[in-house]
């Protein structure tokens, strides 16, 4: 796999000062590194939605519902929605093979 290099958020106009990319923008990538992000990006996506999902149902197990709880739940649908995305990028990057 190739070596990610990192950029910084002077470097990319879309995020805040405080934020730091661990990536190069898209637009930068070669066609191997965009899949090879992809394809760790989604890993991490399941495992943080999983992992969420767990926090949520043993909080629901305990009768225990706060903020932190409803942002979490949220987010699921968040997160189901960013790894369809990837999965869409994927998928017409091999249309183009």
């Amino acid at each position: 796999m190739p070596k990610q290099r990192r950029t910084t958020a002077t470097q990319s106009t879309q995020h805040s000062s405080s934020t730091s990319l661990l990536r190069l923008p898209v637009s930068q990538m070669s066609e191997e590194e965009l899949h090879a992000w992809i394809h760790t990006t989604r890993a991490a996506l399941h495992k943080k939605m999983a992992r969420e999902r767990k926090y949520l149902d043993r909080r629901a197990g305990q009768s225990t519902r706060t903020p932190t709880d409803e942002a979490y739940e949220a987010d699921q649908g968040l997160l189901a929605d960013l790894i369809a995305l990837l999965d869409e990028m994927e998928a017409s990057m091999s249309e183009g093979d």
